[in-house]
Order: structure tokens, then sequence, then C-alpha cells
């Protein structure tokens, strides 16, 4: 008995040093050098500061947030009042972040994911108490707001995964990551009010639901729905359809197999096993399902295009950082990080560096290749290395793309490289990428600022009904039908064939 008092104990007292933490306020002066500090450090680092907002703009948008702080902030209004700063950049790559273990174990989430269909939130898997909640059930407000205004937030206030005026990103990573967006833009609740409408039912309800801890949320997210969650591995082939020789090539991040693989032998030896049963099957269409690949390593993605290329090709036409960035991957401690960046990167003529391997040239595979058709599963999180290898399959005259714009920019992004400050009064955090990287692609080949699909395909409520994977149904159907965007070399593209089948 006294051990669990003294548990409880103990759990009051870190569930009361987390509310207090949470609760704390700002001076004007605090602030304002948080605030002068951060802008410092991204007009020194950040390659891409003016590039998608002119300079201008973010000096009047730093002067107004500057000249605001004249009274004592909270932290969380703090974090969103410099939030439009980094948004303002519109870099996927850049991320504001809350200070270590803000968002932690006492943190609650909203106990539901949801998912748009059309103009509608619905639920699509709910863990709270309240069981009729069930699939299907428009969710119409959350504390009063209606969920289109809050999700219109939450998408306004962070670019992370989008790049550009690109709308895809955020709104994929905002809608699957809903709960994690909610906590971290409006803080920890204990519970919230919704209104909802149950299927087939006019009648607007109101409940009260209590959120829950990461470990609660997971925990029944795996008894509720565990035969639903995606288990397959990275890299992994299965065949849909014997019938038209089709199988689907699961690429699911293009991070390694291990965190100490330098080299990265394991994602080859995947990626080599993958090829090679796909030649032993005679898969004649090949679907790379790559929705929410966040990207990764650029080498890995290189080694995948090396698979259907026709012939040898860079990855990257420039790599490039500001002369500031080098402090940062040259440090005393390591005696042998100055003769490493004098190995990869040369002085450039606008005073900073360019690295020395933008030149490589990756050669095709000639065993196990693939000569078949290509399709491309994207949407908004399709992101970073996911988009290199669309964009350099593009420009190869390559691939049918199914359904929504890729988060990243067919031209490149700001990468790489990156640092991750720490605002001295605050603790909030920012990541900086440190490189541009330009693909090694030919401008007037873009299909639009990212890589868009031939075929656009949104989700309807059929498909939230039975949890189906609508661009891959959408695509086996196109294959079904024959129709191919772009066959590659010597076979003459079909752009004119509608799907015989209405949706």
């Amino acid at each position: 008995m006294k051990i669990k008092a003294t548990l409880r104990l103990v759990s009051l007292f870190i569930s009361l040093s987390y509310q207090i933490s949470l609760a704390q306020v700002l001076t004007p002066a605090q602030t304002r050098t948080d605030l002068s500090y951060l802008k410092r450090k991204l007009d020194l680092l950040h390659p891409g500061m003016g590039y998608y907002t002119p300079q201008a703009r973010m000096e009047q948008l730093y002067d107004s947030l500057y000249n605001h702080l004249n009274s004592p902030t909270d932290y969380l209004s703090f974090y969103h009042h410099i939030s439009p700063l980094v948004a303002a950049i519109k870099d996927g790559h850049t991320n504001l972040n809350h200070r270590k273990n803000y968002i932690g174990k006492y943190t609650r989430f909203l106990p539901f994911y949801i998912r748009l269909v059309e103009s509608q939130y619905f639920i699509s898997h709910n863990v709270s108490s309240d069981t009729t909640l069930q699939r299907g059930t428009e969710l119409l407000t959350i504390n009063g707001r209606p969920v289109a205004d809050v999700h219109r937030e939450l998408m306004n206030a962070d670019h992370s995964g989008s790049d550009g005026d690109n709308l895809t990103g955020r709104r994929q990573w905002s809608m699957v990551q809903f709960a994690d967006y909610y906590a971290a833009w409006f803080g920890s609740a204990d519970s919230i009010q919704i209104t909802y409408q149950l299927i087939g039912d006019s009648l607007v309800r109101k409940t009260r639901l209590r959120c829950l801890t990461l470990d609660s949320f997971r925990a029944r997210i795996q008894r509720r729905y565990g035969v639903e969650l995606d288990r397959r591995p990275n890299l992994s082939v299965r065949t849909v359809d014997t019938l038209t020789h089709t199988a689907v090539l699961r690429v699911s991040t293009f991070m390694g197999t291990k965190k100490k693989d330098p080299f990265q032998w394991g994602f080859n030896r995947r990626l080599k096993r993958a090829f090679k049963q796909i030649r032993q099957e005679n898969v004649q269409n090949l679907v790379i399902d790559m929705q929410g690949n966040g990207g990764g390593i650029v080498v890995n993605s290189a080694r995948l295009l090396r698979y259907w290329m026709q012939k040898p090709f860079r990855i990257m036409d420039h790599e490039e950082m500001k002369r500031a960035a080098r402090t940062e991957l040259v440090t005393r401690w390591n005696p042998f990080s100055a003769l490493n960046f004098s190995l990869q990167y040369r002085a450039d003529n606008s005073g900073g560096f360019a690295s020395r391997s933008s030149n490589r040239r990756y050669r095709p595979r000639h065993r196990d290749s693939f000569s078949g058709n290509l399709y491309f599963l994207v949407n908004g999180a399709s992101f970073s290395a996911t988009t290199t290898v669309l964009a350099k399959t593009l420009d190869a005259g390559l691939g049918t793309y199914v359904g929504e714009a890729s988060g990243s920019a067919y031209w490149g992004d700001f990468a790489g490289h990156f640092k991750t400050i720490t605002l001295p009064n605050s603790r909030l955090q920012v990541r900086i990428p440190l490189k541009k990287l330009t693909h090694a692609v030919e401008t007037e080949r873009a299909n639009g600022f990212t890589v868009e699909p031939d075929f656009i395909v949104t989700r309807s409520f059929d498909d939230l009904m039975n949890n189906r994977d609508y661009i891959l149904d959408y695509t086996l159907r196109l294959i079904r039908e024959g129709i191919v965007i772009r066959p590659g070399v010597d076979k003459q593209p079909i752009r004119n064939r509608a799907l015989q089948a209405s949706r």
C-alpha cells in the first residue's frame, strides 16, 4: 500500500510540474530576444530566405511581430506569435517545434481519426469510450468551432511537408495527424465537446469526450482496428492481379533499415530482392506505392531509379549552402570534420559553398531492371526524396501518376543537412535546412509546380466506409483498361481513353 501511495504522489508531482511548465510566462524582453535570435539564425543559415516569400515581405512581417511583443506572453501564445514567420518561408523542411518534453506521456490527444470527403469531415477510427461514434459519423464542431475552420487554422499554421503555395502536403499531414496537430497548436486538453451526426440521421447531437494519452490511444487503436493497420514492410512486393501481371512495390520511406548503416547496404539488399522477385514473377505493370513517403536519404532514391532509368543520370544539378553553414558542419570536437568538409564542398561565386558530388552519375542496372509500365501512387505526403524520384522519372518521360500532387517542388527543395536551434528563453526549437538541392531535370518537362497526377483521385464516402485504398483501386482499373500515359521509349502513349466503368 505504501508503494502504491508513493507512486501516486510521484505521478501527481510530475503531472503538476508538467502543468506549471505549460503555464510559463515570458517577459517582453525575453520574447523579443527569442524572436530576434530566430530571425538572425534564419538569415545566416537558411538557403531559401526570400525564395518563396520576397525578402522585403519577410522583413515587414518580422518588424510587425517584433513590435507587438510589448506585454508578458504565455508560452503557447508565443508559439502562436512566431509561427507566421516560420510559415512565411513556405518550406516544408523548416519546422517550428515545441520545447523538449512539451509533448509527452501526459499530453492528451483527440480520441479519433478523421477523414475528409469533399467538404465534410467524418470519423474513420474512434478510440473514445463512446462506441456509438462509428465510422462514417460526420464531425461538425469541436469546442463550438466548425471542424473546417479548425482544420484550416492548423493547415495555415504549419507548412511542414509542403513547399511553396502547394496545399496538398499541408492538407494531407494535418488530416492524417490531426490529433497531433491539434495538441501542438491548442495544447493538451482533458476533454473536448463535439457536435456530430450519425449515419443516415439528420439530428445534430452533442457530447463531451475524454482525451487520451498517447499510450492509451495506441492501445485502443490496436485493439479496435488492428486488422486494418498497414503492416507492409518497406520495399515489399505483392502480386495483385495475375491476369494483367500487376504487382505493387511499397516504398514507404527512403530511410535506411538500421541506424548504424552509413552506406545503406540494408536498403540496397531489400531493393535487390524486390526487383528480383518482380522479374521472376514476370510483372508487366508495376505500381510504385509512394503514398505517405516523407523522403529520406537521396542515395536510396537514386538506387531505386536505377531499376527503370534507361540512361546514366544525375540526381542533382546543384547543391549549395550559405557561408555560415560551414560552422555547423565543422566542429572542434571532430578533428576530421574540416577535412571532410573540404573534400565534399568548394567555395562558389556567391560566397557560399557548393557540393563537389552534384555531378555524380548513376548507371542504370541491367540485372533485374524493369522495362514495363510504371504507375505511381502519390499523395501530398509524398515529399522530399520521394518527389526527387517522381521528378526524375517524369523528366525521363516515364510513368503514369495517380492520386494528388506531391508535397515538394519539381525543381528541388531545401534539405540535405539540418541545424536545430533552440530559442534561449522559451526553448522552442526550429529545424533549419542548410542546403538548396536543385534537381537535374528540364524545367519544360514539368507538369506543374510539384509533380502533378495524370489522374486526380479523391476519397468517396464508400471508400471511407470500406477503408479502401482508393488510389490503388483506381490505378488497377486503369491497368485493366490498358490506360498508360508515359509507357516509355518506343511505345506510344494512350492519352484519350477514359475509364469504361464510372466511379
